[in-house]
């Protein structure tokens, strides 16, 4: 843990140095603005893990009476979490291993429905941020569950074997959860990150920021925490293509709603 603690106060540090180089972000040289989105990006990917793994199932662990808990994050943004001396009542073991999923998300869901219902309200680089943090907390948990089913490994295969709910129920609720998510962060980024990049087309942009989901199935293919075959990787590479090819369709939509919310919050503001 000491090892990720100063692996991200090092990205911290980066994304300072860079601010100072953004006082009016929009009009920054592209490469800043290039930096800046990689750094933020890239550490709360980190910090989503961390989330995961130590107020996850780290926590439920402590409240259920562990002594030992042990935390590990790699810098590809994967880890585990090890405890002794929790309950082994059958709550403690489910509530545990379902912690990591469950408190995440509610994390998530929490920083991206504030984004969405105080709108305007922060610095850019706050909600920059919390945007960031609100879509790997969220994503990444929907994922877990997708590929836990279809693999037969991580928190949805140990829930399966605690509980007898089978894998399809992860696989459906894991969709599910992505789909929703979805349409909510694709708005989202349109008025939270594509503006940093005025000089592209947004569709461009909301394909491009849908392509972090493939990136993570090759950062999950080279992790050596996990284990896939190659037809696994294949399988799931063609699967998370699919949000960014979604986008292309759904983009008019998708701006549609965010122009909405945009005249919506200006007749608020108004009043």
């Amino acid at each position: 843990m000491s090892s990720f603690i100063c692996h991200f106060l090092g990205l911290s540090i980066a994304i300072l140095k860079t601010i100072e180089h953004l006082e009016t972000p929009a009009k920054s040289a592209l490469r800043n603005r290039v930096l800046l989105t990689v750094l933020v990006a890239y550490s709360t990917r980190l910090l989503s893990c961390g989330i995961h793994e130590l107020l996850g199932h780290g926590l439920w662990a402590w409240i259920f009476g562990a002594n030992e808990i042990q935390v590990y994050i790699s810098w590809l943004g994967f880890g585990w979490c090890k405890w002794q001396g929790a309950s082994s009542s059958y709550t403690a073991q489910v509530m545990i291993m379902a912690g990591g999923l469950l408190n995440t998300f509610i994390i998530g869901a929490v920083l991206l429905a504030f984004l969405f219902l105080v709108s305007r309200k922060g610095g850019f680089y706050l909600r920059f941020s919390m945007f960031w943090l609100g879509f790997w907390a969220v994503i990444t948990q929907a994922g877990y569950l997708v590929l836990g089913g279809l693999t037969s490994e991580g928190n949805p295969s140990a829930l399966h074997r605690l509980t007898g709910v089978p894998l399809n129920f992860f696989i459906f609720l894991g969709f599910s959860l992505f789909l929703i998510a979805y349409f909510a962060v694709s708005v989202l980024f349109l008025s939270e990150i594509a503006v940093l990049f005025p000089e592209y087309s947004q569709k461009v942009l909301l394909f491009e920021f849908w392509l972090t989901i493939p990136i993570q199935i090759i950062f999950l293919m080279t992790s050596p925490e996990h284990t896939m075959s190659t037809g696994q990787f294949i399988s799931l590479f063609s699967i998370s293509m699919v949000p960014s090819l979604l986008s292309i369709l759904l983009f008019r939509l998708i701006r549609l709603t965010k122009s909405k919310i945009e005249n919506k919050t200006k007749v608020e503001t108004i009043d």
